[in-house]
This record gives structure tokens, sequence and C-alpha cells, in this order.
């Protein structure tokens, strides 16, 4: 079915925020604004998902150019579900952080950047094309650096550069497979290729394609060995801004990843299978055993999401539908208990060695 309602997830955050940002004194209105878009962009995501559910998929051409040669979005069940909850999670945490945030700079660019990065979340979900999948990455990691340095303490400012540093390296690893798959498959479009992997395997050229999305998507998502980014920048900002970053970041990078190996690259699957069983067992045991030397609470629940991301992916990995299945379902879960667990985590401040000692 062919419908604008698909690209409503997208656009309406984009006008809210853009609205948002000519009144960066008024921290009141800006805060009904932020609200009041999110409720409309959880409309347009229950509208979507009822259509998908309905008719199986919608999908829309931009600028009346046929895939594979414009910008395309598709969603199908998975996609609306991830762009609803998506919206929910963001109109949740928008009315939190009236609340929470105190600072006169983080009032005034919350809501904006916030919005923002649901856009840029949501366009990520929607997209048909590998490039525009690119593109939404590189906003969601502009949006959400302002959004961990926007309160201008050092520690801010150390864990935003980490975070950015290595999610920059992880663009480049995926902005190098485009390329690759480009120059053998001639196209970008998700289903295109599929269609073409699957009268002709690529071959070498598309098995280094996905090697290099497996690593760009395993950065994203925060898999063993490149973690490293997310215990060390979480932990830094507010609570709302650690709680968005929580539920959402990284499951856009599992999302890639099981859109990717269950669309694209099937002729590899032996192969890539193997390496993502092994990334996922030692993510969920180093997760663990990090979040044990931990006695600050967004530390141990930073370190917990590492852990969980590996029984996300290790679904993805054992490449059966049930496992599939409870891959998605895990993550749909994750991405609202997660987000919770981070809103409450002041109520249970555990002290330090050193303030015990000090009692």
């Amino acid at each position: 079915m062919n419908s604008l309602q698909i690209i409503l997830p997208v656009i309406t955050p984009i006008a809210g925020a853009s609205i948002a940002l000519l009144l960066p004194q008024k921290a009141k209105i800006q805060a009904a604004i932020g609200i009041a878009t999110f409720i409309a962009t959880c409309l347009a995501a229950l509208s979507l998902l009822i259509t998908t559910n309905e008719y199986g998929y919608v999908k829309l051409e931009l600028g009346g150019w046929q895939s594979p040669f414009g910008i395309s979005f598709v969603a199908d069940r998975f996609a609306a579900i991830m762009t609803m909850v998506s919206a929910f999670l963001g109109l949740s945490i928008s009315i939190y952080a009236t609340g929470d945030l105190t600072s006169t700079l983080l009032k005034r660019w919350y809501y904006p950047l916030t919005l923002f990065l649901v856009a840029a979340v949501n366009g990520a979900f929607l997209t048909a094309d590998l490039f525009n999948l690119y593109v939404w990455f590189e906003i969601m990691l502009i949006a959400s650096f302002a959004l961990m340095t926007a309160g201008g303490s050092k520690s801010q400012f150390e864990g935003g550069f980490k975070y950015v540093a290595i999610n920059l390296i992880a663009s480049a690893f995926f902005l190098v497979g485009l390329g690759l798959l480009y120059g053998k498959m001639g196209t970008l479009n998700m289903a295109d290729v599929a269609l073409k992997l699957s009268v002709s395997p690529g071959g070498p050229m598309v098995n280094s394609s996905a090697v290099f999305f497996l690593v760009a998507f395993a950065i994203k998502a925060g898999l063993f060995p490149f973690f490293f980014w997310l215990p060390a920048s979480y932990h830094t900002p507010p609570i709302s801004i650690s709680a968005l970053f929580a539920g959402l970041l990284t499951k856009v990078g599992v999302y890639a990843l099981i859109r990717t190996n269950t669309l694209i690259f099937t002729q590899e699957a032996d192969f890539l299978r193997g390496a993502l069983i092994v990334l996922s067992l030692a993510t969920m045991i180093t997760g663990v055993l990090g979040a044990a030397a931990q006695y600050d609470i967004k530390r141990i629940l930073s370190f917990h999401i590492i852990s969980q991301i590996g029984y996300m992916t290790l679904g993805l990995a054992l490449f059966t539908q049930t496992a599939i299945a409870a891959a998605i379902f895990y993550t749909i879960h994750h991405i609202i208990v997660k987000t919770n667990l981070f809103l409450i985590c002041l109520l249970y401040t555990s002290p330090s060695p050193r303030d015990q000692r000090g009692s």
C-alpha cells in the first residue's frame, strides 16, 4: 500500500523541533510544544501500525521516482512497532524531563534536540535505502552528541568525546561497506539488493560489505569488543537524557543488524552467524562482569545494557524463525524496561566504597 502516512512519524517531530528552535528563551512553551509534538507523533505511529497490521506493509516513493532510483520508505509490522515504541518513549521522557532538568541551557535545547533525535531514529526504522540509513545514523549522532554535552560539564564533554569518536569510526566502516556494495550491485535499495543477491550471490565483494556492516552496526549496538564507549558516556548526562539513550540508541544498531542479515546478507548467513554467535556470547559475559564491578547505579545499568544486547544479537545469530522472533520481542521489551529503570535509578543510588569507609 502506498501512503504518505509512513513519513508522518519522521516529519512531525522535525516540524515540532523547528518550531521549538524559534523560541529558545521560552522553556515552558518549548516543553509544551515538545509534549504536544510527541503526542502527535504517537498518533501518527499508531495509525501506521494499524495500517501495516491490515495491509502487511506501507511504502512511499518520494518525488514520484520509482525504486530503486528514488528515496523510498517502507514499513512492515516490525518497523511500525519500533516506530510506535520510539514515539511513546519520547513522549514519556519529555513529560519526565519537565521536573528533571534544572540547567537553563538544557531547558533551552532539550526538546528540539530530542525531537530531532526521535525523528532520526524513526527515519532509520522506516527507510528502504542503505545510504539513507547512513544519513539517519549521522543525524542521530549529531543530535545525541549535542544532548550529551548540553549541560556543559567536564564529565559530559569527556563522555561525549568518547561517544562521538567511536561512532564516527562506525560511520566510516558503514560508508566503506556501502561503497563496496554499490560497486558490486549498482544499487543500495534494500529490496533491490536482496532481489539481485537472490538471483546471483555476490561473492567476495558482498562478503566484505557484510563484514564492514557487521563491525559498524556492532559498534552502534555496543557489542563486544566495541562497547567501551557506552558505560563511559551514558552515566554523564541527566537522567532524562540517559534514559532516552539507554532505550533507543543501541536498539537502532540491533534493528540494522536484524534488517540487513534477514533481508540482504542471507547468502552469507553461515559466515556471519558464526562471528555473531562469538560476539554475542562475549558481550553477554563481559557486560555482566563489568556490571558486577560497579557501584554507581547508572554505570551498573549501562553495563547491563551491553549484556542484554548480546541476548538480542544471539537470537539473530541462531537464525531460526523462533529465535529471531524472540530477539525482536526482547528488543522491544528492553527499550521499555531499561528506560524505566534509568528513570527510577536515582531512588536507588548506591554509595561508593569510599563513602562507605567514610561513614
